[in-house]
């Protein structure tokens, strides 16, 4: 914090609690509240449709004056989802959105009186516009762009569904500034396309890697897969990358070398990713430290066509020193260099031509994960972003105060 800086009184809302750290989304605020929790005092509001472990609760503890988990019931789902239908709010956020959690909510801002609220996504769209003060909402990623990239793939009597979600999702998602005072995105891209005239304060906050934890470490002599591809399988952007690579990408690997293995490995497979697994292909559904999916393979394959925001896994394979072969839509949220820090490829054919090069190259293996370690800490740790939060949005408060 500098010289100048104000200690705030910090009301935090997150759409589910972020530990433990399986989502991009919960690693994100994880590290936001463990660095902003030196300067600021943190007061957190997470809702959640299941109890919270108290061991859970005991992880971010550390980093909060309070912590308040509000529960939606799973049976007031159904009555929240059709409330929202009604109102023109997405479903992606109705889901979120619960009359009795508001109200919990606003008795508990009026008991603090926070300098400032910061929701986590626009699921806590609801919350936040029903709140008085200053307001900053962390959008982090487009998601209309994502629920429309599903609905071209989407099955012929689920189309109409993400279609409607996908509109919705794109007006609510501009209008958000109509109801806080500041707007963060992970990546400039996601921000164009929400904003694409930039017309409302924004900041880009992208993520950051505590490279002291995802380091290369020392591992057992066994037998690694060749390659490895980790992430949460149950998002669909992952999936469908799961699905690629071992339908579209490694015929073509194993017909000009058989002894190829692959292993996936995350959080919430679903069925057709679990029927993938074969000799030479392992599924993991579930792993207690995720670096152990990055430590067992020698080259990472992401082939993500989908999506929006900043890709962590890459950066977390990165700092432990994994060469990586991606595609330009997932490197154009990063900015590594093409060929220098990362391989990048498009086709099924281009992704099985660049992984036979790489697995046939130790040199070029050798250069490639010692180029995107020294580029992950030159460019992304999460106390750089974190005090750009701090010093773009949360100080900016302080300065508009004063010059009232």
């Amino acid at each position: 914090m500098g010289i100048f800086a104000v200690r705030m009184k910090v009301l935090v809302i997150a759409p589910r609690f972020p530990f433990p750290l399986e989502k991009g989304d919960k690693l994100r605020l994880y590290q936001q509240l463990k660095h902003l929790s030196v300067d600021h005092e943190i007061h957190l509001f997470a809702i959640s449709h299941h109890p919270v472990p108290i061991e859970d609760q005991q992880a971010i503890a550390p980093f909060c004056a309070s912590i308040h988990v509000q529960v939606i019931p799973v049976w007031r789902l159904p009555w929240n989802m059709l409330l929202g239908l009604f109102q023109g709010i997405p479903f992606s956020v109705a889901y979120f959105t619960d009359h009795p959690a508001v109200t919990k909510l606003r008795q508990f801002y009026q008991q603090l009186h926070p300098d400032l609220t910061y929701g986590q996504l626009i699921r806590t769209g609801e919350y936040l516009k029903r709140l008085p003060g200053w307001k900053v909402m962390d959008l982090m990623d487009a998601f209309s762009v994502i629920m429309e990239q599903r609905s071209t793939r989407s099955p012929w009597w689920l189309r109409p569904f993400t279609i409607l979600e996908t509109s919705r999702l794109r007006r609510y998602e501009r209008r958000v500034p109509h109801w806080v005072d500041q707007q963060t995105f992970i990546s400039e891209r996601d921000r164009t396309i929400i904003d694409p005239e930039q017309t409302w304060p924004a900041t880009i906050i992208p993520n950051g890697i505590d490279t002291a934890y995802f380091t290369s470490r020392n591992h057992s002599s066994d037998p690694k897969p060749d390659l490895t591809f980790v992430g949460n399988l149950g998002y669909y952007p992952n999936r469908i990358a799961a699905l690629f690579l071992a339908q579209e990408v490694m015929p073509i690997v194993w017909r000009a070398r058989p002894e190829t293995t692959l292993l996936l490995a995350g959080a919430r497979p679903t069925r057709d990713v679990l029927a993938l697994e074969q000799e030479r292909l392992q599924v993991i559904p579930w792993l207690d430290d995720i670096r152990d999916g990055y430590q067992k393979g020698s080259l990472f394959v992401a082939p993500i066509h989908l999506g929006a925001g900043q890709q962590n896994k890459i950066l977390e394979a990165m700092a432990m020193e994994l060469p990586v072969v991606t595609t330009k839509h997932v490197n154009k949220a990063i900015g590594a260099r093409p060929e220098k820090e990362v391989l990048l490829a498009e086709s099924a054919e281009e992704f099985a031509s660049q992984i036979l090069v790489a697995l046939s190259s130790n040199q070029l293996m050798s250069g490639l994960a010692s180029s995107a370690l020294t580029f992950v800490r030159s460019n992304y740790s999460w106390e750089s972003s974190v005090n750009q939060l701090d010093e773009y949005v949360f100080q900016s408060h302080t300065n508009y105060s004063d010059d009232e």
